[in-house]
This record gives C-alpha cells, structure tokens and sequence, in this order.
C-alpha cells in the first residue's frame, strides 16, 4: 500500500482488489470479488459495505471481527450505532471514493475495557453493486497494537478515525475538507 500502512494486511487488499478488475475497469463489481487462496486469509477481517438511502448496510463482517468485537453486525446499518452527522460523512466519503476511484487507510483506537486498548487500521477499495446494488467498499479491519488508554464510554462504532489517508489508484485523490463543506451544505439546504 502506498500510504503509511501499518499491515501487510492493507497491501494484500489493494494487490487482490486490482486483480479483480476487468481491463479497462476502474472499480471492479462486486461479484469478481470472490474466495481465492490468496484472499482466504484475509477474510476474517473483512467487511463488505454498501450505501443504501443515504446509510450504509454492512453486507458482510468477518467472523474475526464479530467475535473481537462481540457482536456480529451484518445486515446492520452503521445509523443503528452512529449518529446522523458520522453515517452522512461516512457516506459522503464513499460516494467521494467512487467519483474519483481511489482507497482509502485509516486508524482509531478501539478500547476493551480494564484500561487496554488497540490501535485499529481500515483499509479500504471501492466495489460497483451488481444490478440495482449502491456504492459499495471492500475494507480490511486490522488491529495493530495493544496498549493502555483511558477509559472510554463511546461504542466502538463512533470512533472518530485517529488518521485518514486516501490512496490514489491513478485517478488522483479527493479532497476531504471539499466533501465534508460539500456534505455540511447539502444538510443545511435540507433544513
């Protein structure tokens, strides 16, 4: 991975997601996304996304990520555990990634209790939904380091991302500060 991962996990993603592009193909679809030996290792750390009335559902979680997080979330709307302002930067940020194809890397600290916590790294590439299917992301969820932290009572799916980095795929990279006017504008012109 060209930005500053901290796994070799964000590098295998990005190296198995090109392979899934047709020639020609930008963001490859969903469905050429599929179980090889070479992704198999990654899979308990995956999770598939796809934007859906302006929220985003989580298609697929990783048997590792349940079972670390203790709760599986699948089928799931990240609006069942975040507020509306993080699930319309988190969709604004998707739409942005597939206007201009690029990935994303970014880190935040997960805290487990008893004063331990992990520094937590998402990797991410975007995914065309077949058929009516919306924007969707492939992301790699990689734990990469324990360590104490002060105790935290906000669930771990509000996280606010420690370090975003957007990867460029030879489109160029989006501006985060324009998406996140873009999407403030667009929520006061709603009101």
């Amino acid at each position: 991975m060209r930005t500053g991962a901290e796994t070799d996990t964000a590098g295998k993603l990005e190296q198995y997601w090109k392979k899934t592009r047709n020639d020609g193909e930008k963001v490859p679809l969903r469905s050429a996304f599929k179980l090889s030996p070479e992704i198999a290792p990654l899979l308990p750390n995956l999770v598939i996304m796809e934007v859906v009335a302006e929220d985003i559902v989580f298609r697929l979680v990783g048997t590792g990520l349940a079972e670390h997080q203790g709760i599986d979330i699948t089928g799931k709307r990240y609006g069942d555990f975040a507020a509306p302002d993080q699930v319309a930067r988190a969709v604004a940020r998707v739409r942005a990634i597939h206007a201009r194809p690029c990935g994303f890397l970014s880190v935040h600290t997960e805290d487990y209790g008893r004063g331990m916590s992990s520094q937590i790294e998402v990797a991410g590439f975007p995914l065309r939904g077949d058929g009516q299917a919306g924007p969707m992301m492939v992301l790699a969820v990689t734990p990469v380091g324990r360590g104490l932290a002060s105790k935290s009572e906000t669930p771990l799916f509000l996280r606010p991302a420690s370090r975003i980095d957007f990867v460029d795929l030879g489109h160029g990279i989006p501006d985060d500060g324009k998406i996140m006017k873009e999407m403030a504008d667009r929520t006061a012109a709603k009101c």
